[in-house]
């Protein structure tokens, strides 16, 4: 804000209105920290390109770089994608701006200062970078080898991408937070209807207290949600009275992106915007939960508003005549939006047959049916009192800017008066959300995950590797087991391609685990609940361990044929692996002298050691990435080849003999991308003092 030359009130009002967006107060809540660093870095990076295009070019390449490398090492990319195009706006716009002044030369100066801090910025995450990058390729966002792949081809499965999508009536909540419930579960009082409906039916005023506090007040489209995207009434009342009283061109930009970045969060609800936009813009179909797209709203909204605030404060304020009209324009403009978006909804939701059917068991149909209508009334009361809420601030707003208009209090008092209206309005709401009941003390806080008596018998086995399955949770998507052991599953934003598809077509076949790939991936454990609902432990008495040797090797050419095959094998004896790996199918004799074990486990180096009386193919159960590439193999310390087996495993024949196996991981990514670092950091250091040298002979002069 200061760099765009608003006040400091401004700036303060700014800058606390972007940091009370719902939204950054959720990601919060729900642990999403990177999301939320990468928001915070994203304004002080624009601010670097404004220096620049104000011709600051040292100041403005050290803000940019600093921050263009923070903004990377907050490691969200999708923020920073979002970003990007409104730092290429602005750039855009700014040139057009030289152009038209015929200030060809400063475009130059420009291009030269924003190359050298893309350099430095990005230079500084290079080791980053190349290893996201790398990795990327090999996840459910790169490329599969499988004709059909259900997780995606060259990107992520567009349903997936766009499985949380705002709908289009929720749009409204940027200014009625409450319109479409809030979120998943909510809390009603002993005021509401549902609670009147329930102790006049019969059930104990405590167990109605009990009942509201969890309801599913939310009756959108997502599948869930944690709360609203609001922006704040008045924040939106200003940007748009901006809109009016700004002659500043571009305002209209500003209101571009905006649009631009709330249709993005619709997905799937604007399917011909939002599929064209998937398909074709490059890099978008990498990324998921497009309603993301509305923190970036908020920050345009928020800076409209300035916008709209330093036109108020400018040196040439205007008289009350001058912006009545526009004023109460804006308001009225407002509160028929808030009304046309009550008029949209009917406040009923795909999940309220569900939520009838759960209570029909213990209070039958008719009853049920009835607290389900007082739910929805409930609905229909929180967003009409969102909206009289929303009348009244706008109504005191207008009344303030009509009393400093008219030089009855001064600009302090009209500053501190819109900091506290917008801080309390962005405020009370977040609170919904993000409040004490989020917060531990540190005695809590300190055990994170209690083990259970399952957890604690299986971490009495001190073998260096082995991998458990907990059939007591979703194990696909919960990563609860990681927090003790390495466990099957778990959760990623971005698995690796071939574990999802052996997942899909393999793991589980016919709603029933496939034993044969759960030996093959070393399941020595599984977790099970017994009659009494507690979890136990099973052994795999077919595990087959860390490393194994086979006696028939299969090679087929393509990739589903591979996959495919491992329905046909016993993974104990024979192996399938594909034809580019330039292996030849082969029968093997192990002798039941021959062995392999795994002496030394880390997760960047494995050391086997094996004995075999003649030439004999090992099977290791460890995840093929990148083979003699990144995870590199030595046989008595001299590097050899491994091979993919199995579709996901690694494979390598052994000459026989007493050998020692090492699979170490040294991606080139790291080896190399140090040294950019490293160049990039030293880089900045030089221009930070070539800055300090240069300003202090200013000072001499």
């Amino acid at each position: 804000m200061k760099t765009l030359n608003k006040n400091n009130a401004i700036s303060i009002i700014s800058s606390i209105a972007y940091a009370l967006g719902t939204y950054n107060l959720l990601y919060t809540e729900a642990g999403h920290l990177a999301k939320i660093v990468a928001l915070a870095y994203a304004p002080p990076l624009l601010a670097g390109f404004i220096l620049i295009f104000n011709k600051k070019y040292l100041a403005g390449t050290i803000v940019t770089s600093l921050f263009l490398a923070l903004e990377l090492y907050a490691n969200h990319l999708q923020i920073t994608y979002y970003f990007f195009f409104v730092l290429l706006a602005y750039s855009v716009y700014r040139i057009f701006d030289f152009i038209n002044a015929k200030n060809g030369k400063d475009i130059y100066k420009v291009a030269l200062a924003l190359f050298i801090s893309a350099l430095i910025g990005i230079g500084m995450n290079g080791q980053r970078l190349w290893s996201a990058y790398t990795y990327s390729k090999e996840t459910t966002r790169g490329i599969s080898e499988l004709k059909t792949s259900s997780s995606g081809e060259n990107s992520l499965d567009k349903d997936y991408a766009f499985g949380w999508s705002y709908g289009i009536d929720e749009s409204f909540n940027l200014i009625i937070p409450n319109l479409m419930g809030g979120g998943s579960a909510g809390s009603l009082t002993k005021k509401s209807e549902t609670y009147k409906v329930l102790t006049s039916g019969g059930v104990d005023p405590s167990m109605s207290e009990q009942f509201i506090q969890q309801l599913p007040l939310y009756f959108g489209g997502q599948s869930s949600t944690s709360g609203p995207a609001y922006s704040g009434i008045l924040i939106f009342f200003l940007f748009t009275l901006g809109l009016f009283l700004s002659k500043d061109q571009f305002r209209w930009t500003i209101l571009g992106l905006a649009v631009f970045f709330l249709l993005l969060a619709l997905g799937k609800n604007l399917p011909i915007f939002n599929n064209f936009i998937f398909d074709f813009l490059p890099g978008y179909n990498k990324f998921r939960a497009v309603t993301m797209s509305l923190t970036i709203v908020h920050f345009l909204l928020v800076w409209g508003a300035a916008n709209c605030l330093s036109n108020l404060f400018n040196e040439e304020k205007k008289s009350w005549d001058e912006i009545k009209r526009p004023t109460l324009y804006t308001a009225a403009i407002l509160i028929g939006l808030m009304f046309i978006g009550y008029s949209l909804v009917n406040f009923s939701g795909p999940n309220d047959q569900g939520f009838k059917t759960s209570l029909s068991g213990s209070l039958g149909s008719e009853f049920s049916n009835r607290v389900l209508v007082a739910l929805q009334s409930d609905r229909a009361d929180l967003a009409f009192n969102d909206i009289i809420r929303g009348i009244i601030l706008i109504f005191i707003m207008l009344t303030s800017i009509f009393f400093f208009t008219k030089n009855k209090i001064a600009s302090s008092y009209f500053s501190i008066i819109t900091l506290l209206l917008i801080t309390f309005d962005l405020f009370s709401v977040g609170k919904r959300y993000f409040n004490n009941s989020d917060f531990m003390n540190k005695s809590q806080a300190k055990v994170v995950i209690e083990p259970s008596a399952a957890d604690l018998e299986i971490l009495k086995d001190k073998d260096p590797n082995y991998r458990v399955l907990n059939l007591t949770t979703a194990f696909w998507s919960d990563a609860r087991d990681a927090y003790f052991h390495k466990s099957i599953g778990g959760y990623h934003g971005a698995k690796l391609k071939k574990i999802q598809e052996l997942y899909d077509y393999q793991m589980v076949k016919d709603g029933k685990l496939n034993f044969q790939i759960l030996n093959m991936l070393n399941t020595k454990y599984l977790i099970s609940n017994n009659e009494q609902n507690q979890p136990i432990v099973q052994k795999n008495p077919d595990v087959l361990g860390n490393a194994w040797l086979i006696d028939t090797l299969k090679v087929i050419e393509t990739a589903d044929q591979e996959l495919n095959y491992l329905e046909k094998i016993n993974p104990r004896t024979t192996a399938v692996t594909q034809s580019n790996q330039g292996l030849k199918a082969n029968i093997y004799t192990p002798s039941v002298e021959d062995n392999i074990k795994l002496i030394s486990y880390a997760p960047n180096k494995l050391i086997y050691s094996v004995s075999t009386k003649a030439n004999q193919f090992a099977v290791f159960s460890e995840i093929y990435y990148r083979g003699n590439k990144d995870w590199k193999s030595f046989l008595d310390g001299a590097e050899v080849s491994h091979q993919k087996v199995n579709y996901i495993l690694r494979g390598m024949e052994i000459p026989s003999g007493k050998h020692e196996i090492t699979f170490e991981f040294r991606p080139e990514s790291v080896e190399k991308g140090k040294f950019i670092d490293l160049a990039a950091s030293v880089s900045f250091i030089l221009i930070g003092l070539v800055s300090i040298i240069i300003t202090k002979k200013k000072k001499d002069q």
